[in-house]
């Protein structure tokens, strides 16, 4: 029993950081446009196209995933997962051809889906030593970690690049190798209540209306959110070159997602203070956000020649990167306590997945009625959606309130 405590401890302590390293291939966020299009000589549609393929394959496969997850267990899923993201970041650093990085690009968004299943094992120790309630303030850390990570990265990314274009890669490559190594600390004890349901594993995954809503809701959050942070700096772009040249431009543009950055990792700070005080209020907190956070970069936008409008902009910017990490941890957490424990896996991979699926038809539906109309427009369509979004919000909000009675 003192010996499973140990390994239960372990792994928790170095969660944070091996969840925190390896939630995204580190350095390649900060420089993969620029690498792809300058380095492996691909043009923007190619670019555009690996994200669809890879997107893609990796809903077409997860079935297939599903059933290896279940197989292996939640341990093993996790370290086949961080194997292909070492595998999949080699490929994309020596792949000279679209074919050859486009099956580094399947590979990295199919490995993301099993190291998925990390967050499970947490939740599982945690249940294993009645400390739940640790869950998010753990995943919090992590979120901290990535976060941090991140900011420094996109503050040195570009300088690296320039002494050796692929030198950022090759650090990525030696983060995910030191992952690897790391997660052989991972561990999960096997409970005594799930020695007995071995043959429930097939068992099929109900979709009660708490799980439906809370898969749905996370799917349409956090993609219009990271539309919205993809499409706003481009409209943040855009609105400076109205008064500026192309170097003012830069240099404020990069200020903007340096403040970004911050906000990102003072949020993830201070998340699990204010969770434990609102509770499942948080979702609806969260919601308002990102409507406010678009709202502001129209708004600026108006002021299409004044700095003061940049200001507004500036400040919806870095309301969506405050939002972003909670809205995953919170609907994460909300998720897995509202799931039996066989059904678990089952219900990660459809959560990922969620965002992966409305991502793509966001992405789709950005580029065709961006043929038509300007960036504005795209800005108060997403607008309007998050809007709507608040209504299944608060009914999520009641639902989990009446659970808890």
């Amino acid at each position: 029993m003192k010996d499973i405590n140990k390994r239960i401890n372990l792994c928790n302590k170095i969660y944070p950081y091996l969840s925190g390293f390896s939630s995204d291939l580190l350095f390649w966020a900060a420089i993969n446009t620029i690498f792809l299009i300058t380095v492996k000589q691909l043009s923007a549609s190619q670019v555009s196209l690996l994200t669809a393929i890879s997107s893609f394959s990796a809903i077409l496969a997860q079935n297939i995933i599903l059933k290896i997850i279940k197989k292996i267990g939640n341990v093993k899923s996790v370290r086949l997962g961080l194997i292909l993201l070492f595998i999949a970041a080699i490929i994309i650093t020596s792949g000279n051809s679209f074919t050859i990085i486009a099956i580094g690009e399947v590979l990295y968004h199919i490995s993301l889906l099993f190291k998925g299943m990390d967050c499970v094992i947490l939740k599982r120790n945690l249940k294993y030593l009645k400390q739940e309630d640790s869950f998010i303030e753990i995943q919090s850390k992590s979120s901290i970690i990535y976060a941090v990570s991140t900011m420094v990265i996109s503050f040195i990314a570009g300088f690296i690049f320039n002494i050796n274009n692929y030198l950022p890669m090759i650090l990525c490559c030696t983060i995910c190798f030191i992952n690897i190594i790391v997660s052989s600390f991972l561990y999960e004890p096997e409970l005594q209540e799930e020695s007995t349901q071995v043959n429930n594993n097939n068992k099929s995954f109900k979709w009660t209306e708490v799980i439906f809503l809370i898969i749905l809701l996370y799917g349409l959050l956090y993609s219009t959110l990271e539309t919205a942070q993809e499409n706003g700096k481009i409209f943040i772009q855009y609105t400076l070159q109205n008064f500026m040249n192309v170097n003012k431009t830069a240099i404020y543009l990069s200020i903007i997602i340096s403040l970004s950055r911050i906000s990102r990792v003072l949020s993830n700070m201070f998340f699990s203070k204010i969770y434990r005080k609102l509770k499942n209020k948080f979702i609806i907190v969260l919601n308002a956000s990102l409507i406010a956070s678009i709202a502001f970069l129209i708004i600026g936008s108006l002021f299409s020649s004044n700095i003061i409008g940049i200001i507004i902009m500036s400040l919806g910017f870095c309301l969506l990167l405050w939002a972003r990490d909670p809205i995953q941890n919170v609907l994460k957490n909300e998720l897995l306590n509202n799931c039996n424990k066989e059904t678990q896996q089952t219900a990660i991979l459809k959560f990922n997945l969620s965002s992966k699926i409305a991502r793509c038809i966001w992405a789709t539906l950005v580029s065709l009625i961006l043929l038509k109309v300007d960036m504005f427009y795209i800005m108060v369509i997403l607008l309007i959606f998050t809007v709507v979004y608040l209504g299944g919000v608060i009914k999520l909000y009641k639902l989990l309130n009446y659970n808890m009675e």
